[in-house]
């Protein structure tokens, strides 16, 4: 009997791992906002976001490329090596979080160093 049940909720389970992986599921992202909140306290730990690319940019001759992602919550900007993403995409990034400066407990220049970068829907 015990079997029966374990094959029975099998699919279930691969289907949630499935969908968090594609990011059809939040599970352990985080609200930007709440990341920009407790950035301080998250120097250098990898945080995972969901939001919207509305903007992104490439220093010349230095190849660094950066985009700003964006929820209802807040937005802030995150680096890659990658090419970036088109305006207007969803995505779930993770990666390393960095702030330029903690003045008062209050972080300034807020960015995600990203390790990884998946499509979703919002």
């Amino acid at each position: 009997m015990r079997f029966r049940t374990f094959n029975s909720l099998l699919p279930a389970v691969a289907g949630i791992f499935l969908f968090t992986g594609c990011g059809l599921i939040p599970l352990g992202t985080k609200p930007i906002g709440e990341v920009r909140q407790s950035a301080p306290s998250l120097e250098g730990r990898t945080v995972r976001v969901r939001g919207k690319v509305v903007d992104s940019n490439q220093l010349p001759f230095v190849g660094t490329r950066f985009y700003k992602l964006q929820d209802d919550t807040g937005e802030l900007w995150v680096t890659t090596k990658d090419p970036l993403p088109a305006v207007g995409e969803s995505l779930v990034v993770a990666g390393e979080l960095h702030n330029a400066a903690v003045l008062g407990g209050a972080s300034l220049g807020i960015q995600i160093k990203e390790s990884s970068r998946l499509k979703a829907r919002i």
